[in-house]
C-alpha cells in the first residue's frame, strides 16, 4: 500500500491539471488565444461560434504561416494561413497590392476593384465576395523584427449559397 501512495498523488495532481478552465470554456472567445502583439506565433477565432485554432500533424507544411513579400510582377502579397489539420479545416486571408500600415483596418471582398479576400475550407470551399465581405485590422506591423498582429472576421460563402460566420479572429505572429 505504501508503494501505491506515491502513484496515486501522481495520477491525483495529472487528474487536477487535465481539467483546465481553458480547455471547457463557458464563453467560446475565452478559449482562444490571447490578443498579443510580441510574434507569439498564435491565431485563432470562432466558426459560426466555434472555436478554431491551428493544429495537427506538421507534415506537408506548417499549421499556420504569415507572408508579407513582393509578387513576380512586383505587386505586394500579404497572406495569413491557419490549417486545423485533424479537423480537415482551414483559413485563408490575403491583401494584393496594398501596403500593410499599422493601425490600418482592410476590407475582405472581391469585386473588380478588390481582390482582398477571406476563405474558409472544410468539406466545401467558402469565400467573401461583393456581398459577403469581412475586415482585417492591423494592431502591430513591425518590418524590422517582422511581427505582424491584430484581428478578423468575416462572412463567407460556398457554391450552394450557404454561408458562414467567422468571428473574434486575433492573430499574433512573425512573418517572412
Amino acid at each position: 500500500m505504501k508503494n501505491f501512495a506515491p502513484f496515486l498523488i501522481f495520477l491525483l495532481i495529472v487528474g487536477i491539471n487535465s481539467c483546465s478552465k481553458k480547455d471547457d470554456c463557458d464563453n467560446p472567445v475565452d478559449c482562444l488565444p490571447p490578443l498579443t502583439t510580441t510574434g507569439e506565433g498564435t491565431i485563432g477565432c470562432l466558426i459560426d461560434g466555434q472555436v478554431f485554432k491551428p493544429g495537427g500533424s506538421q507534415w506537408g507544411g506548417p499549421t499556420q504561416q504569415a507572408n508579407y513579400n513582393t509578387t513576380l510582377e512586383g505587386e505586394l502579397y500579404f497572406s495569413l494561413i491557419a490549417r486545423n489539420k485533424d479537423l480537415n479545416k482551414s483559413i485563408g486571408l490575403s491583401i494584393i497590392n496594398e501596403e500593410i500600415i499599422q493601425g490600418q483596418t482592410y476590407i475582405l471582398g472581391s469585386n473588380q476593384f478588390q481582390t482582398n479576400k477571406a476563405q474558409y475550407n472544410f468539406i466545401d470551399s467558402y469565400e467573401t465576395n461583393q456581398i459577403h465581405v469581412g475586415e482585417i485590422g492591423f494592431i502591430k506591423f513591425d518590418d524590422v523584427n517582422g511581427i505582424v498582429s491584430g484581428t478578423f472576421w468575416f462572412d463567407a460563402v460556398n457554391e450552394n449559397g450557404e454561408v458562414v460566420e467567422i468571428r473574434e479572429g486575433r492573430f499574433d505572429m512573425n512573418y517572412n
